[in-house]
């Protein structure tokens, strides 16, 4: 006589809506080596942008209008919104697109 046997349940009800646990790499670290967490040293009061704040740069992304980038214009790395006038400011002397803001993190306490 076999004395193994199996304990079964009932499934919970809600088991078909079950989310998958949410993972801040998966959702944003996906670009990791050219990722990079850039920390604001001062206010950006015309971007909405605080000292303090965090930026994930994506620095394989080609900016679209309209798109937060880091550039760097005159040898200073700065913050603004991308537009085609800009654009074509890159183009003078050592001028460069340094990366693309993807995701803002702002500690609230």
């Amino acid at each position: 006589m076999n004395d193994s046997y199996q304990i079964t349940g009932f499934q919970s009800p809600c088991a078909e809506f079950r989310e998958k646990p949410l993972s801040l790499d998966e959702r944003y670290l996906i670009n990791r080596p050219s990722l990079f967490i850039v920390e604001l040293k001062t206010d950006h009061p015309h971007l909405t942008l605080r000292k303090k704040d965090k930026c994930l740069v994506d620095r394989s992304l080609s900016p679209r209008v309209g798109d937060l980038v880091i550039l760097v214009l005159e040898d200073q790395f700065e913050l603004h919104h991308f537009s085609l006038s800009l654009s074509a400011r890159l183009k003078e002397g050592d001028n460069f697109l340094w990366g693309v803001v993807t995701t803002l993190i702002r500690e609230l306490r």
